[in-house]
């Protein structure tokens, strides 16, 4: 009887021993492939987001992060991902960003990108993300990982120790709970003590299981866009010359929003907006980007960036003026944001900013309401080209002072 148990059970028994040894072991059994880093670098998947592995693969490779939200989802033939293949730039984009992703998500990812250090970025602002109330609780909770709440917390002894507090709070406010263990350690960080011993010895043991999850299944099974982006190539000539590609732009940019008078691509505009326009009539007239928790955030960003000397292009993405118009947006709710965010950029040595808020022929340069399309990724695409041919920072554009 007992024979056939095991016969039975035996087998079950040993897979489930054999996995928690796999998951609790710190051992690396599992290198991420340059097939599995290719498909990741524009797979979107919010795995690669939350993981480490398979980003600080990446940055040993030759690839670059554009970091961003859901406009790297937009991957048009104009899209950096399109262009760098068919151009064959010398170092490819690695895309990290999705919808709801905005400063505090992107500052817990730049924290866990270890390889990223003297290294460059790209990082792309939405001032749709800098709303009187800030950050969504619910996206901030689905992209924020295990692995990232306890690298933060095993660092928490470094850096500054403001930030950490900073940081620490705004988790708590956000509504993570992870554990007993965790939480009392995030709440010891916000009140400025230190964790304690066994916290850490618990948390070094989490994490190392974490890790050994990541190696294992984060790049597994990634979302797969390369027929898209191939698809996309097709559509561009060639030879690269920006008016050619500038006409090309307008001209499908055209051909794919002939139902609306907005500019907006006709798939966006029929899944998101068809049904329920009139009711968006005028109605951002107090639209106000001045007055967010979401600056506090981003200074997060600047920190995690300045941390490892990471030399970074910011690009400010704009917003389309004929929704603008539509909506009865004040222009200068978007002048005093982009004032507001350049200043606190250049004021601490931050000063490679593209700004597509003030470009004079706007036309076709968002594919939706707010995020870049043709011609803007186009208008991007002629400064990446140069940036991404060396990916190693220059020491004197990383002189960052951080403010108080």
């Amino acid at each position: 009887m007992k024979k056939k148990l095991w016969m039975i059970f035996g087998p079950v028994i040993i897979a489930v021993a054999a996995l928690l040894i796999l998951l609790w072991t710190p051992i690396t059994i599992k290198n991420v492939t340059p097939e599995e880093v290719n498909q990741a670098a524009t797979s979107l998947d919010a795995r690669v987001l939350k993981g480490e592995d398979v980003k600080n693969t990446a940055e040993t490779q030759n690839y670059i992060p554009i970091i961003g939200s859901s406009e790297l989802s937009r991957m048009d033939p104009f899209h950096p991902s399109s262009m760098a293949q068919k151009y064959h730039w010398k170092n490819q984009p690695f895309l990290l960003g999705n919808p709801g992703t905005a400063s505090l998500t992107q500052a817990m990812n730049i924290s866990g990108m270890s390889n990223l250090k003297n290294q460059k970025a790209v990082f792309i602002i939405s001032p749709q993300w800098f709303t009187k109330k800030g950050a969504r609780s619910d996206a901030f909770k689905f992209y924020f990982s295990p692995l990232q709440l306890t690298g933060f917390i095993l660092n928490s002894d470094h850096g500054d120790k403001k930030m950490n507090q900073y940081i620490a709070n705004r988790i708590i406010q956000l509504g993570i709970s992870k554990g007993p263990i965790e939480n009392d350690a995030i709440r010891r960080i916000a009140v400025g003590q230190s964790i304690t011993s066994f916290e850490r010895l618990y948390i070094e043991g989490a994490r190392s299981s974490l890790q050994s999850q990541d190696l294992l299944f984060g790049s597994s099974f990634l979302n797969d866009h390369q027929g898209r982006i191939d698809k996309a190539t097709k559509q561009l000539p060639d030879e690269y010359n920006y008016k050619n590609l500038n006409k090309l732009a307008t001209k499908l940019a055209k051909e794919h929003s002939r139902e609306n008078d907005l500019q907006i691509g006709d798939s966006f505009y029929r899944r998101q907006l068809n049904a329920r326009i009139a009711q968006f009539k005028n109605s951002h007239t107090k639209a106000d980007y001045l007055h967010s928790p979401e600056y506090n955030d981003f200074q997060a960003v600047l920190y995690m960036f300045k941390q490892n000397n990471v030399q970074v292009m910011f690009v400010i993405q704009p917003v389309n003026k004929k929704w603008m118009e539509y909506t009865g947006m004040p222009q200068s709710s978007l002048d005093n944001f982009d004032r507001k965010i350049k200043y606190q950029l250049k004021s601490q040595g931050f000063n490679n900013v593209v700004d597509l808020t003030t470009v004079k022929n706007s036309n076709y340069i968002a594919e939706d309401t707010i995020h870049m399309g043709w011609r803007g990724w186009l208008m991007l695409d002629k400064k990446l080209q140069p940036y991404f041919e060396d990916k190693k920072a220059d020491p004197r554009a990383t002189q960052y002072k951080l403010n108080d």
